[in-house]
């Protein structure tokens, strides 16, 4: 287990790539435009990027569906 991952705390297995893309999910959900993410993870193109933007939207959309109204 990588010495990042023991220092967190985590104790189920998690790769580098996992935790890219929580770290992307994240700094889109925080507001970090698409551009600034995608040089920061080192993606050729913004399309790349996108696919993080919607894991965020599917969040909001769910989060939306608990409202009820009636």
């Amino acid at each position: 287990m990588p010495l990042w991952v023991q220092a967190a705390g985590i104790t189920k297995h998690i790769t580098f790539h996992c935790f890219r893309h929580t770290y992307a999910t994240l700094q889109i959900a925080g507001g970090t435009d698409l551009l600034t993410v995608s040089k920061m993870l080192g993606h050729k193109s913004v399309k790349t990027t996108q696919i993080y933007a919607k894991v965020v939207d599917q969040r909001k959309r769910e989060a939306t569906d608990k409202i009820n109204l009636s």
